[in-house]
């Protein structure tokens, strides 16, 4: 089962700022966000099961953000040059993809950590790597529990770190 979108938000933002993965396997954690309180109507049950697949998926920080303003006007402002010269979706792709470097260091650290290769998936959009891996794993790599969360009313069980 999935978590609630509001309850839980992965997302590493890969980037210039992460420096190169260490020579160790595991490296230093920084918590980036956390939950102040338990969302309403929802408790903690129990530990979610180590054998358990999770769909990891780890977001990039895009190149030429800063000028997406820019480059929308030049092709939809009538007096531009560019005007009604749209970009196909290899275009876009391409203009915001993640650097080749971050990329290399995000799979490089995935690699070191002990995931193969061919576990390692690039989304066609290239904004995100995804690593199907066990519960056991992610929580080893991230430095994270994984716990179900019961919901008071209906019963329904969800996941969540």
């Amino acid at each position: 089962m999935r978590f609630p979108s509001a309850f839980v938000v992965l997302g590493l933002s890969v980037g210039s700022a992460i420096a190169a993965p260490s020579s160790t396997i595991h490296s230093h954690h920084v918590v980036h966000e956390k939950r102040a309180a338990e969302p309403l109507n929802w408790a903690l049950s129990h530990r979610l099961e180590g054998h358990k697949r999770l769909p990891l998926r780890i977001g990039l920080t895009q190149r030429n953000v800063h000028n997406i303003e820019e480059m929308l006007m030049a092709v939809s402002h009538p007096e531009s040059p560019e005007y009604g010269k749209h970009w196909t979706p290899q275009q876009v792709v391409d203009t915001f993809a993640p650097s080749d470097e971050s990329v290399n260091k995000v799979v490089g650290w995935l690699e070191n950590f002990g995931f193969s290769r061919d576990k390692i998936k690039m989304s066609a959009n290239k904004g995100w790597i995804q690593v199907n891996a066990t519960v056991s794993e992610v929580e080893e790599l991230l430095d994270a529990e994984y716990h179900v969360y019961k919901h008071a009313e209906t019963g329904e069980e969800q996941f969540g770190e």
